[in-house]
């Protein structure tokens, strides 16, 4: 009987530039280089929840994006620097759609994200963002439990 074992030459890591998680990042960049993969971090500039008439949107939305990448740029080259071959991206909209959405359009093998632990009354208004993407994503998806 042989068995086949995933390949992840393909490895998506939504990261927050806010609170990364450099656990995460560790593992993912150890399992890129068991496979000869590849890493695409992905940041998500969330859409913003107050109303539109209270400044520019665009202007400000694309401010926020050009901030988020360097923030992004900055911490891949210290995470990461040249162990493994990675890229990043930059999406705009809701968190865990845009972690769905580029998965299915960078063709990824696996997701890695971190999860913790929520209140029970933040899970129930809102939801994890892991949870929505572990019921809607077409790839594996590697929640790794980190503790605060």
């Amino acid at each position: 009987m042989t068995v086949d074992h995933p390949s992840f030459n393909q490895i998506l890591v939504p990261v927050d530039c806010i609170e990364p998680r450099p656990e995460v990042l560790d593992y993912a960049v150890e399992l890129a280089r068991q496979h000869d993969g590849s890493l695409i971090l992905l940041y998500v500039v969330e859409n913003p929840v107050f109303p539109v008439e209270m400044m520019d949107i665009d202007l400000r939305m694309e401010e926020v994006a050009e901030h988020a990448g360097q923030r992004l740029a900055n911490l891949v080259e210290e995470a990461i620097g040249s162990s493994v071959p990675h890229r990043h991206l930059i999406a705009q909209g809701s968190i865990s759609d845009q972690i769905v959405v580029t998965a299915d359009k960078e063709a990824v093998d696996v997701i890695i994200m971190a999860t913790d632990a929520h209140s029970e009354l933040r899970k129930f208004l809102i939801g994890s963002i892991t949870e929505r993407v572990v019921r809607h994503a077409h790839q594996p998806v590697l929640a790794l439990h980190i503790k605060k």
